[in-house]
């Protein structure tokens, strides 16, 4: 019986923890204060840095925010969800308005430029997006392709995406599961990539091809 106790006096706990946590991040959604956004996600448990902007409607949702990590200097631009159970960003990176950040694993290098209205799913499969690293308005990165192969009977692929130092991906990109953008890279815009891109490699079209090699 005592056992039975303890036990309803857990979930009696989880609960209440579970309610306070929706209250907090309701609160944060709707306070356009960048201060309180902060002061809510800290105390859930992520590690956020000095000099770090939250805009309004922006938001973290996290099952664990002790495996949130934002280092100094980091925009958060008005509208933005991020939706990522283990987030690293790294220092003076910039994400845009509106921008969707979903998944399980997602690391963002140093001095990154996330532009406008980009979605990253890493929901399968980590996405790696090293330093320095620029990404236009719009783009698409997903690590897996279920949703097409599964309405059409076809198993779902999953694999992790990098890009690496320096790359730029133009507006309007799809960068599909398993690609590896090479260092110092050049996506063109509205190009879909379906195979890797070597380091300092011009690429642009449906599907992407090589147009030169930079340097």
């Amino acid at each position: 019986m005592e056992n039975d106790h303890n036990i309803r006096d857990d979930r009696q706990g989880l609960e209440k923890m579970g309610l306070i946590k929706k209250v907090l991040l309701g609160s944060a959604m709707y306070f356009p204060s960048s201060a309180f956004k902060k002061f809510v996600f800290k105390m859930l448990g992520a590690d956020i840095r000095k000099n770090v902007y939250f805009g309004p409607g922006s938001l973290i949702l996290s099952e664990d925010f002790h495996n949130i990590r934002i280092a100094d200097g980091v925009f958060v631009a008005p509208g933005v969800l991020i939706q990522v159970n283990r987030l690293s960003v790294g220092k003076n990176s910039h994400i845009g308005f509106q921008s969707l950040l979903v998944g399980e694993s997602l690391d963002i290098g140093a001095g990154c430029n996330i532009s406008n209205r980009t979605f990253i799913e890493c929901s399968y499969s980590p996405v790696v997006i090293e330093d320095d690293v620029t990404i236009g308005a719009s783009v698409m990165i997903s690590s897996h392709d279920g949703a097409y192969r599964q309405t059409h009977g076809l198993a779902m692929k999953s694999a992790p995406v990098l890009i690496k130092k320096r790359a730029f991906i133009g507006n309007n990109a799809i960068i599909l599961p398993g690609i590896e953008i090479g260092e110092k890279a050049i996506v063109g815009a509205g190009a879909v990539v379906t195979k890797n891109v070597e380091r300092m490699a011009v690429v642009g079209g449906v599907p992407a091809r090589v147009i030169k090699i930079v340097g």
